[in-house]
């Protein structure tokens, strides 16, 4: 059973108003004197003259009042989009909500709790958590944040549940792949291998309690590609509910989590075709609930008709082979995300088992030949095209 290490914060409604805030104005009454009987045409005049002026007055002072209660009420919900690129891709907040400061102050700080996760878990950042551990491998332990702890966490166990399929010491063979994309060449099978001796999370020696952090072997690097930005999303979103706000979408390059309705109508999200970028395979109703997708189609390169993309099996060093793509739903993205990862990595056989023993997990797998499985509880909620 998944444990979720990000906590869950319960959305809060605005405050609700306790009056309208309109007084009630009291017309002033007015009389004449003259003879019994008889009026006085001339001072009848001058009431009347009077009552007219009065009555222009509370005329203007009431619309006044009007103009300034529709001013000071809150705006009705729009919706609203930012976009900011940070960690490698286009992070997009959609909320649902009135278009004031409060909205644009929640957005900013979602932002801006982002940008903090990045800093901490980026391992091309000097400084970072990742960046200090990665220096320190076969050295000493390094002590680090609660966040970086809580990533970490959920690392270990995904690999564990996948049998290593998710690992984040592949940073080695991800150095390796990238400089060989720069020098327009494959790896060789003697730089794999040797490679592939600083991989294995076995070599991660953490202290929880401690907060400390050790990679065993010297040369063995962290990286957190397939996890980090499923936390940061999840950050995001424990920012926005704090503020109040229930409607949303936080995107991270097609990894994601709604929060809400849009306007009332639940959230679809799309699932792209794998070979064909223009066309969605399917479509899925997400309330409340993290999406992510790995895929060989994004980050890729096509060298003799063979596509080398950038989801490293652990076990052979080389871009995995069972799967186009994978979409996992959960109601973390920090699982989804590195769930998915997992997934594509075992294939449909290995990975639709597992994922029927989790609870609160669904997915939909396309093989390497096209063919797509989806989990018992994900067909309720999948639409094809």
């Amino acid at each position: 059973m998944i444990r979720g290490a990000v906590r869950s914060f319960s959305p809060q409604g605005p405050p609700s108003l306790s009056g309208s805030g309109l007084r009630q104005i009291r017309s002033s009454h007015f009389f004449y004197a003259g003879k019994p009987g008889v009026p006085d045409d001339r001072y009848f005049q001058r009431v009347m003259k009077v009552m007219k002026t009065r009555l222009n007055r509370y005329i203007f002072f009431g619309l006044t009042s009007l103009l300034l209660l529709a001013g000071c009420q809150s705006k009705g919900p729009e919706i609203l989009k930012r976009t900011q690129f940070m960690m490698g891709t286009l992070v997009e907040i959609t909320l649902i909500a009135p278009d004031d400061e409060a909205s644009a102050e929640a957005i900013t700080a979602a932002f801006r709790e982002m940008q903090r996760i990045e800093w901490l878990m980026s391992r091309r950042i000097e400084g970072s958590d990742v960046w200090r551990v990665n220096q320190s491998a076969g050295v000493r332990g390094v002590r680090i944040s609660s966040d970086f702890l809580a990533v970490v966490q959920i690392a270990l166990e995904t690999s564990n549940l996948s049998g290593g399929a998710f690992d984040i010491t592949v940073g080695g063979l991800v150095n390796l792949w990238d400089r060989c994309r720069e020098e327009n060449r494959l790896p060789s099978q003697q730089e794999v291998v040797a490679t592939l001796r600083l991989v294995g999370y076995g070599s991660l020696e953490l202290d929880e309690k401690e907060r400390m952090l050790f990679l065993k072997k010297e040369g063995t690097q962290i990286v957190l590609g397939g996890i980090a930005k499923g936390y940061a999303v999840d950050q995001a979103v424990r920012v926005l509910r704090g503020r109040g706000f229930r409607d949303f979408i936080v995107n991270a390059g097609g990894d994601l989590r709604t929060g809400g309705t849009k306007l009332g109508a639940p959230w679809v999200v799309g699932i792209q075709h794998p070979r064909d970028k223009s066309k969605m395979l399917a479509t899925v109703a997400a309330r409340d609930s993290a999406v992510a997708t790995s895929g060989d189609y994004e980050r890729y390169f096509m060298r003799d008709g063979v596509r080398y993309h950038e989801i490293l099996d652990p076990s052979t060093g080389f871009p995995a082979r069972k799967s186009r793509g994978v979409t996992v739903v959960h109601k973390e993205l920090i699982w989804a995300d590195a769930l998915a990862t997992a997934i594509f990595v075992m294939g449909p056989e290995k990975g639709i088992v597992l994922v029927e023993e989790l609870n609160g997990v669904e997915t939909l797998i396309i093989d390497s030949k096209g063919e797509v499985t989806v989990s018992s509880g994900m067909k309720d909620r999948i639409t094809f095209r």
